[in-house]
């Protein structure tokens, strides 16, 4: 929803001008008005001086010389209002009515006075003012209109091309110029948006090489951790059938010795169909050793997807302890578990999460030397599955605790480890969201806490 941002600058400078004008057509209004009354009143006096005098000329000596006649002409004409003559014993004659004081009043040489109230010239008053108000109102309209044309031409409509192009260069379209016109400041301004326009463009286009390199080195760096866990997983392989070969030639010394005892023809049929069924069950064995190896050894899923797949801990860590059950390096290790029940799945896929524990089982067992104590714990709360391998081996070395997880870190004699194993599970870790810690136990031997955040 777009914010109202209120009146736009052409529209506020037009009403702050109206205001302006209107304050100035009332204070011209008044005082016009002031200076026709006042030149009103010296016109009147004027006027009145004018026609007192010349009755006064014919009043006589002893103020009886006016004609009726010529003011009641006067006063029809609206020459005058009222005529009155004093003489020393008061009020000797008046024409008219009107109260107030007179407009002017004349003594002659006699000591006769004459007073003389004429008419204001309103009508004319009037019509000059009117006059004067409106061409007064029609140079502020004249003005306002130039004001507005100028405003739209010079200001409004450079700042408006100014405002749209802004808009589509915030929507991305950085192809947005705007004509450098109107005035100096506004042409200036349309003239750095330009360049900016142009800053933006190259800015782009240099982020847009940087984003494909950095696009590029980021499948380089996922192709290197790809190829880290496989050549991980092979290593694991390779030591998975050291104890394999040794499973399987039990089996086979046995199924040879059978098969001898049945060639050799002194058995009954009881005897040779418990052979047989001896021969099925070792038979049997190497099939799910095998099995088992190629299971693990199985290239696993692409990584773009494991943080959409799901596993279940719980049978990750049953699957990967009954792989290494039967390797001669653990028969004097006693591995034990501790699972929460109905643990929840967790992000990642089964293999990843298998290769991971078989990497932590198999350190803590070259820790312990072929000897010792395992114990695997898995607990959940607060939206991760906690997974702990502890052993009660020497310890990690301090010297080296801080950089257990980098490649190539390793204790073991040359030819014995190649530094990897932890690396990858920090890896794989990494990879599904989750952290993995090394820390050495009070009471003796390292422990890897493994944080594995809940599939969604």
């Amino acid at each position: 929803m777009r914010r109202p941002f209120g009146l736009g600058l052409r529209s506020q400078l037009m009403l702050a001008l109206i205001v302006a004008f209107g304050g100035a057509f009332v204070l011209l209004s008044l005082v016009t008005a002031r200076l026709d009354e006042s030149e009103n009143a010296r016109e009147r006096q004027t006027r009145a001086a004018g026609l007192a005098h010349a009755l006064a000329a014919g009043t006589g000596d002893a103020g009886d010389g006016l004609s009726d006649q010529v003011v009641g002409r006067m006063l029809q004409e609206g020459l005058v209002e009222r005529v009155e003559i004093h003489t020393l014993g008061g009020m000797q004659r008046s024409w008219g009515v009107v109260d107030g004081n007179p407009d002017v009043t004349v003594a002659t040489a006699t000591g006769v006075e004459l007073r003389v109230w004429v008419p204001a010239s309103y009508g004319a008053d009037a019509a000059r003012l009117n006059l004067s108000l409106f061409y007064l109102g029609l140079t502020a309209s004249t003005v306002l209109l130039l004001t507005y044309v100028l405003l739209t031409y010079f200001i409004v409509r450079p700042i408006d091309r100014l405002r749209r192009a802004s808009e589509r260069l915030a929507a991305g379209r950085l192809h947005a110029n705007v004509p450098v016109q109107g005035a100096a400041e506004v042409a200036r301004l349309a003239a750095s948006f330009n360049e900016m326009a142009a800053l933006l463009r190259e800015d782009r286009a240099a982020l847009q090489d940087r984003l494909g390199d950095l696009e590029r080195a980021t499948a380089e760096l996922t192709n290197a951790q790809e190829q880290l866990v496989r050549s991980a997983r092979l290593a694991a392989v390779g030591r998975l059938s050291a104890g394999v070969a040794h499973e399987i030639g039990n089996p086979l010394a046995a199924i040879r010795g059978l098969l001898d005892l049945m060639q050799s023809g002194d058995l009954d049929p009881e005897e040779e169909k418990d052979f047989v069924g001896r021969i099925q069950r070792e038979a049997e064995r190497i099939h799910h050793t095998i099995a088992d190896l190629l299971d693990f050894s199985r290239t696993a899923p692409a990584r773009d997807g494991t943080l959409e797949t799901s596993a279940d801990l719980s049978e990750v860590v049953n699957d990967t302890v009954k792989l290494i059950d039967r390797q001669t390096r653990f028969h004097d290790i006693d591995i034990a578990l501790h699972l929460d029940d109905e643990l929840p799945r967790v992000r990642g896929d089964h293999e990843r999460l298998r290769q991971l524990l078989l990497n932590l089982l198999f350190n803590a067992a070259d820790a312990l030397d072929g000897k010792g104590r395992i114990e695997v714990q898995a607990t959940s709360g607060a939206g991760v599955v906690q997974l702990i391998v502890e052993d009660d081996g020497p310890g990690i070395n301090r010297e080296i605790i801080e950089q257990v997880f980098d490649p190539f870190v390793t204790t073991k004699p040359p030819g014995q480890g190649t530094g990897l194993g932890l690396a990858v599970c920090h890896t794989i870790v990494d990879g599904l969201g989750g952290s993995i810690e090394a820390a050495n136990r009070e009471e003796g031997g390292a422990a890897f806490e493994v944080r594995l955040p809940v599939a969604t």
